[in-house]
């Protein structure tokens, strides 16, 4: 088991054509979906703008206890993304993009962190500036 996080596109950002009209969203993630296995697979590759897979459990503890070290126990990404390495489904909301972004800031800034760490971080960069172009959340699969 492990966590990936993932952005989707935003539907104004989608080229559906006559298939515009089939197309569902999910409001709390921002992902579209079509309730037609054959449209679905048509468009599997143009939903998600970027996924990284974060870790499996054993990473994602590992990378928890370093960024509780770096930036406390209340953060955003100790209490969101780095909760638990299975938290498939929970999201780090639009209006929270700007916090997560200064708390990435601040490990970035910190001189004491491990390669895994930094690479973490510059995954969640990533996906910040993939959820500001899109206005929709980073979600957690």
């Amino acid at each position: 088991m492990g966590l990936n996080a993932v952005v989707y596109r935003n539907r104004r950002h989608l080229k559906l054509g006559s298939d515009e009209e089939l197309a569902r969203l999910v409001p709390e993630t921002g992902e579209i979906y079509f309730e037609s296995e054959q449209l679905s697979r048509k468009y599997y590759n143009q939903l998600k703008v970027l996924e990284h897979r974060l870790g499996n459990t054993a990473e994602i503890s590992a990378l928890r206890e370093e960024a509780v070290r770096l930036i406390g126990p209340e953060s955003v990404i100790v209490q969101t993304g780095l909760r638990s390495g299975t938290h498939s489904g929970d999201v780090i909301p639009v209006e929270s993009i700007s916090s997560l972004a200064a708390e990435v800031n601040s490990i970035r800034d910190a001189s004491q962190k491990s390669p895994e760490l930094q690479h973490f971080i510059d995954s969640l960069e990533e996906l910040i500036r993939a959820a500001k172009d899109e206005g929709n959340p980073i979600v957690f699969a």
